[in-house]
């Protein structure tokens, strides 16, 4: 039996409400396609637009603005390097004004130092470089040692030299390769001179060389023999020129370095021998000061002389005037003296050999100092090596240079 099959009836109020359903939903479908094309026209036409201006925009720069760019870019290329040439001026004319400062202090210290006496110059204070100079050595650090004597656990005695005139080399290296004895030798140049002095000498470079092939050693006694203290201290200008012995600055460690420095080269240029770490002050004028200096110029070993109740074990083959001229205070008036510090060849072997009878250590470890060379020409100490050497030598003492004089063995 078949299913019947019924036909829906729409009824007339149905369909006019389908029709204006569709009729509302065909609205919105043309407005929308309506606004989607005003949208691309607008773009097309914003896209045209754009296009356009920069295509005139282009020209437009390649026409006028190329030219005006590139004028403006060397303008502004040229202002910077005006500004850069300004500022180097600038700091040009800023160190400028500081050395004109410095220069216009300087010249302040220097009118404030001048000594004028009826409208003369007499003389020039350097009391401020002098103090200035000693609180910069006072507040550096500097170690060294001031050796006097040797070890006195052993007979051994230091004999040593100071360069002076060198006029006595000869004799006295025939006197120590006769008794097989070895020195030390302390060598300088005896003045401020780059052309003549004990070091320009052939003579004596040859004798220095055959004394080091004997065994004896070479310590720095500095170029110009300067009295260090004197050099460190002295304020007063007009005496640094006048007196060769002083000098024309202020000492500082640099210019104790520099005295050390010409010495060994000189010498290591002239021998190819190598100075000993040791060194000694001219005149042995010294204090803490002139040897901390000494020190941070590369010698901190400096060699005295030793000394006893006795007096110094020195030969003073320099002290030349037998008599002194003393003044009375009293009465103004000068009277000749016995000089306490001249003695004759004879006295001073007799001076010697009391020296080692008053000490207890008698003369172990014992530094004694003369000269090769002084401006004593009568009765010359030096000519009493030979009798010196072979007394001692037989008391069984034996002649060592200072690095073996103050190590802890025998070296005999």
């Amino acid at each position: 039996m078949q299913k019947e099959i019924r036909t829906p009836v729409i009824t007339e109020a149905e369909t006019t409400r389908l029709y204006e359903q569709i009729y509302d939903l065909s609205q919105k479908t043309y407005k929308s396609t309506q606004f989607r094309f005003l949208a691309k026209r607008s773009a097309l036409l914003i896209i045209i637009f754009m296009s356009a201006l920069g295509f005139f925009a282009l020209i437009f720069y390649f026409a006028f603005m190329k030219d005006y760019m590139k004028s403006l870019n060397s303008q502004l290329l040229k202002y910077s390097k005006s500004v850069e040439s300004l500022n180097t001026e600038i700091e040009k004319l800023s160190t400028l004004e500081q050395e004109y400062v410095n220069q216009l202090k300087f010249y302040e210290d220097t009118f404030s130092s001048l000594k004028i006496e009826d409208n003369r110059l007499v003389d020039f204070d350097l009391t401020k470089s002098v103090r200035k100079n000693i609180a910069e050595i006072d507040n550096s650090a500097g170690e060294y040692r001031n050796i006097s004597r040797g070890n006195t656990d052993f007979k051994e005695i230091a004999l040593t030299f100071d360069l002076g005139t060198g006029e006595d080399l000869p004799f006295v290296y025939a006197i120590l390769k006769r008794y097989n004895v070895r020195a030390t030798i302390f060598i300088s140049n005896e003045m401020n001179s780059t052309e003549y002095g004990s070091l320009f000498n052939q003579r004596h470079i040859d004798y220095l060389v055959k004394l080091y092939e004997l065994g004896s050693e070479f310590g720095n006694h500095t170029w110009s023999h300067y009295n260090l203290k004197r050099s460190l201290y002295e304020t007063s200008k007009r005496r640094r020129l006048s007196l060769s012995f002083i000098s024309d600055e202020v000492f500082d460690e640099m210019g104790l370095k520099l005295e050390f420095d010409r010495v060994r080269n000189k010498f290591y240029d002239d021998t190819g021998i190598v100075l000993s770490p040791f060194w000694r002050a001219p005149y042995g004028a010294i204090d803490e000061r002139i040897l901390k200096i000494a020190s941070m110029a590369g010698y901190p070993n400096h060699v005295y002389w030793s000394a006893n109740k006795t007096g110094p074990l020195d030969f003073y083959d320099y002290i030349t005037k037998r008599n002194l001229r003393v003044k009375n205070r009293g009465t103004g008036k000068y009277t000749r003296v016995k000089n306490p510090y001249y003695f004759s060849s004879a006295q001073m072997l007799a001076r010697l050999k009391e020296w080692e009878r008053a000490d207890s250590h008698g003369l172990n470890g014992a530094i004694s100092i003369s000269h090769l060379g002084t401006s004593r020409k009568n009765d010359k100490i030096i000519y009493i090596l030979p009798e010196y050497l072979s007394y001692f030598q037989n008391k069984g003492y034996h002649f060592v240079p200072i690095s073996e004089l103050i190590n802890d063995k025998m070296d005999y």
